[in-house]
């Protein structure tokens, strides 16, 4: 685990500004994307190490080292990312690196990033395991470079400023250190827990060629990496050339091609962060003239856009009351942008109208119907979309829209929804008054101000969700609205690992053999997403995909078998009908009943036991068709009281976390599509039989509804 030192020393390491901004609006996005986050972390060395010491500090760590930016991610959450990368820009602004230095750590930068895509694309063409291993040691082989630069600046930098090559860096930091940067950078990765051989890829890095012939093969990777990323690709050197060579069989013309194709690539990738690359080998920068002055601009002003935004945020969660929300949202959008004009309209609970008050009376100044094309306000509110309107004489709007321009004092009125989240009706409307130089000033500025406009609406929807309900209330209207909180709620943390999912599954690729169990995972998910919406609307018909089932058996099987019976040393055998039957109800019901059944088993049998899983095919029982469903085992049985309570739930005996529904809900869940459940269970263990009414033309109408 990393050290409260360490975590220090890597809070300062520097990174390009350009790098920095491309975190921040990663990580402040309105609807913050994991992939991009990781696909913009991934390119600074500065943002990577501070990443993976926070993820294996104390404060974090959760049993297992994270050797991976994705898992970091995942381990620290977005506030905590959002939070590492705001105060990293306002070191990079406020501490003691000087802009002189920015030529130095542009060529870093550039080498460094080279490296990584080399390492990732030898590791692929040499069919080594985990490409994103070389990745990440490619991107970490100068670490110990910038952490020099942000500690010891004074004595470093005439070490690194006057060393023409890498070996002559190495002697003098040696006789000032003891030890080179790839050593101390060693260090810390071994003390956050990386995998071993990632560490032995940026210390053995600089060792001569025929040292590491016989290394790992991460540490060669890495090694050639190095090499051929220092070289220009029209200028490979023969001693590059013979370590492509003897190193993996690489001949002249595919290690060149190579070369060229990452130099391109690198170059796009400093393009679409408006890093201008240094060619010149002097790693010095006149501040008069240095390209990263713009850059360390925009990460001022991101870095007071986001301390604004915090400090509404604070003042959103101390003020109470939509008017003192108002208040605070003016004061910021005044002290940060100078709007002295500003209105919010809010929503009434019924979402027919919305209101906005001037004064201090109880009153509303206005309150406007939401139709559309009565006002800008409400057709911002009702389509959701910034609008923006000029009063011209030209122009002929609705009267109340010709009040709030002289109310604003405003040429221009640029209205914003206040919306909180995806899925969560609009909370009301900011309105801006603004005049026509100022608003063009603004432009620049849209996605602050949306930023803004989303911290007030969640502070609004905050205190609605919070707020005592009114003498009178009806419960099951206040049990509606806790249901829709607790939908908003799982769907966040359902949505990230959707997310994620699809992150892993474009890294493994469509060949990979977990991708089934991928698949499994996101098919699990989905389901749980229709049983959450069930809570909402018990009556609604929500149906998930068409299915067979032996395949839906197998799917289930699949998910119990690896996650609790493998564990337990239980078998699970199937005996799967001819024909793979159709379903024609709910394969979600069919899935939730099969699940708690083998849960249910599975907890219940000691080590050796066995379920038996058994489907057989259309047939004709008490003079309906059916499909059938078995789940034995070998157990001890049900207990007297829980046979007794036929299917009625009862306090479990399985101990602490089990609330003892299973069988209640299975009962409930059989009810809804009409199956029959039977039940025998004695000493000699229990079985269940699921009769599923099948009907061939309501099949087709599902396939029909679905397709």
């Amino acid at each position: 685990m990393a050290t409260a030192h360490t975590a220090r020393t890597t809070e300062t390491v520097p990174s390009l500004p350009q790098a920095l901004v491309s975190v921040l609006d990663a990580s402040h996005s309105a609807e913050a994307d994991f992939e991009a986050l990781s696909r913009a972390i991934l390119r600074d060395t500065g943002m990577t190490s501070r990443l993976l010491a926070a993820a294996n500090s104390p404060f974090y760590y959760r049993g297992s080292p994270c050797r991976t930016i994705d898992r970091a991610l995942f381990s620290l959450g977005l506030d905590t990312v959002r939070s590492l990368a705001l105060t990293a820009a306002i070191q990079q602004l406020f501490g003691n690196y000087r802009p002189r230095h920015a030529g130095a750590l542009r060529i870093i930068w550039r080498r460094a990033l080279t490296t990584a895509m080399l390492g990732q694309v030898l590791a692929s063409l040499t069919r080594y395991a985990r490409p994103e291993d070389a990745y990440l040691a490619g991107l970490l082989v100068d670490l110990g470079k910038l952490m020099r630069l942000a500690t010891d600046e004074a004595r470093y930098w005439p070490l690194l400023a006057g060393s023409t090559d890498d070996r002559e860096l190495v002697a003098r930091e040696r006789a000032t250190y003891g030890k080179h940067h790839a050593e101390l950078a060693t260090e810390y990765l071994t003390q956050w827990g990386l995998n071993g051989f990632v560490s032995d890829a940026v210390r053995f890095h600089l060792e001569p060629t025929e040292q590491v012939r016989d290394a790992h093969h991460l540490v060669k990777i890495v090694h050639l990496a190095h090499r051929l990323g220092r070289e220009a690709p029209d200028t490979i050197g023969d001693q590059a050339l013979a370590a492509a060579h003897d190193l993996f069989g690489l001949n002249e013309g595919l290690t060149r091609e190579l070369r060229t194709r990452i130099e391109d690539d690198v170059t796009r990738v400093a393009g679409s962060l408006g890093i201008e690359l240094d060619t010149g080998s002097t790693p010095t920068q006149d501040p008069e003239t240095d390209p990263d002055q713009a850059a360390r601009e925009a990460l001022g002003m991101r870095v007071r856009d986001l301390t604004e935004l915090e400090r509404l945020t604070g003042e959103l969660r101390r003020s109470e009351g939509p008017r003192e929300h108002s208040r605070a949202a003016q004061r910021t959008l005044f002290l940060t942008l100078g709007i002295e004009h500003s209105l919010m309209f809010l929503a009434d609970a019924e979402g027919t109208s919305v209101s906005a008050w001037l004064g201090e009376e109880d009153d509303p100044d206005f309150t406007l119907p939401l139709l559309p094309g009565r006002s800008l306000v409400t057709d911002t509110l009702l389509e959701r979309e910034i609008r923006r309107h000029e009063l011209t004489s030209e122009t002929s709007v609705p009267v109340i829209d010709q009040q709030l321009f002289r109310l604003c004092d405003a040429e221009v009125i640029w209205a914003f929804p206040l919306v909180a989240d995806a899925g969560i009706p609009p909370a009301g409307v900011l309105v801006l008054g603004l005049d026509r130089e100022r608003a063009q000033t603004l432009e620049a500025r849209t996605e602050f101000i949306q930023a803004l406009a989303r911290e007030i609406a969640r502070s609004l929807v905050s205190d609605t969700a919070h707020s005592v309900p009114p003498e009178g209330t009806r419960t099951d209207d206040l049990t509606q609205e806790r249901i829709r909180e607790t939908l908003h709620e799982a769907g966040n943390p359902l949505s990230i690992i959707q997310n994620y999912l699809g992150v892993l599954n474009a890294k493994l690729g469509e060949q990979h053999e977990a991708n089934h169990e991928l698949t499994l995972i996101k098919e699990e998910i989905d389901r749980v997403g229709r049983i959450l919406l069930r809570l909402q609307d018990p009556e609604q018909e929500i149906t998930g995909p068409v299915v067979t089932l032996n395949r839906l058996v197998q799917d289930v099987t699949d998910i119990v078998d690896r996650s609790l019976c493998r564990t337990r040393g239980i078998q699970l055998e199937l005996d799967l009908a001819p024909g793979d039957p159709p379903l024609s109800v709910p394969g979600d019901h069919v899935r939730q009943i099969l699940t708690n059944l083998l849960k249910n088993a599975a907890e219940a049998l000691p080590p050796g036991g066995c379920i038996r899983l058994q489907t057989r095919g259309p047939e004709e029982v008490d003079g309906k068709q059916t499909v059938t469903l078995v789940v034995a085992d070998d157990g001890p049985g049900l207990p007297a009281e829980i046979r007794a309570a036929h299917y009625r739930p009862v306090e479990s005996k399985k101990g602490e976390g089990h609330a003892g529904l299973g069988l209640s809900i299975v009962r409930r869940l059989a009810d809804e599509i009409g199956a029959q459940i039977h039940c025998d269970s004695d000493r000699d263990g229990t079985r269940f039989e699921i009769r599923l009414p099948h009907r061939e033309a309501e099949i087709g109408e599902i396939r029909t509804r679905q397709g």
